[in-house]
């Protein structure tokens, strides 16, 4: 069988997998997979053999971004994230470099439900973004769906969803925005030191990090105004796990605190970053120890 997917319309394709196979455990008949204009991906996993899913039965899409953490890269499966939904709700789980690690609490994005045998799962593009320092966001999905019957922390049945070691893939379709990837500043800094405020931007359509843009920086340490400095600043970056290089810009703010009369007081200040048409704010709080 050609694993290769029908084309529903822009931002959306569709997979097929054979019936009959899972034995009592959720069985996968599609995955249909899509995006809208602000990057939320959706999953609409049909299983026929359901009309709702029973106490240790669960749904699982395993999935590789083309961005993954700098550090952890991905799983031995190429893997880097798993969606679950089960009878009691929906989890995200990211790869840490040795173990499948579940987000508590999830990203707001992440929601699903199964409701007349079909399974829906959503996650945000830059949910999916591997943050500091490597700032830009995935735009391409490897994956497959597990259907899952459990008996206790075994497993008693499984239906691999393309079978064997298939995997699919899915690009994403939208337009152009520019979201925040992250926003990064000390919590505490000493008299006389810069206090150094990082803002991470990408491109969705691209993935790419934000390069340029006009960075406005505002701070006060009490009532007395700090001028802040803004620049763009890119190091190179060589990830110990995949190898890949990748420039890692970075948005700044830096702020001379002084040595006179700041300790024991606190920062409190804004950043942010405007680029083809979006500005990106964020405030911050810093004690001066």
């Amino acid at each position: 069988m050609a694993l290769v997917p029908t084309r529903a319309s822009a931002g959306s394709s569709s997979f097929s997998d054979p019936t009959g196979d899972a034995g009592v455990a959720p069985d996968i008949s599609s995955v249909t997979v899509s995006n809208d204009d602000q990057g939320l991906i959706t999953f609409r996993i049909t299983v026929p053999n359901r009309s709702s899913l029973g106490p240790d039965d669960a749904v699982a899409v395993p999935l590789g971004t083309d961005d993954p953490d700098l550090a952890n890269g991905w799983r031995s499966d190429g893997v880097n994230f798993v969606l679950v939904l089960d009878a009691t709700g929906v989890s995200l789980l990211v790869w840490d470099g040795e173990d499948m690690v579940t987000l508590d609490p999830p990203p707001g994005s992440v929601t699903g439900s199964f409701n007349d045998g079909v399974g829906t799962v959503t996650v945000l593009q830059e949910d999916l973004a591997p943050g500091f320092p490597d700032m830009s966001v995935p735009i391409e999905l490897r994956f497959y769906a597990l259907g899952i019957a459990f008996k206790g922390n075994d497993v008693l049945a499984q239906d691999d969803a393309p079978d064997g070691d298939g995997i699919w893939n899915y690009r994403l379709a939208e337009a152009r925005r520019v979201v925040l990837t992250s926003f990064n500043v000390t919590q505490t800094v000493k008299p006389g030191a810069t206090l150094i405020v990082l803002m991470g931007a990408a491109h969705t359509d691209t993935g790419a990090a934000v390069a340029s843009g006009k960075i406005s920086c505002r701070a006060r340490l009490g009532s007395k105004a700090l001028k802040g400095k803004a620049r763009f600043f890119t190091v190179i970056l060589t990830s110990p796990a995949t190898g890949r290089a990748v420039r890692s810009p970075n948005a700044t703010c830096s702020f001379k605190v002084p040595k006179q009369k700041s300790k024991g007081k606190t920062i409190r200040g804004s950043m942010s970053l405007r680029e083809s048409g979006v500005t990106l704010s964020r405030s911050f709080t810093t004690r001066v120890r």
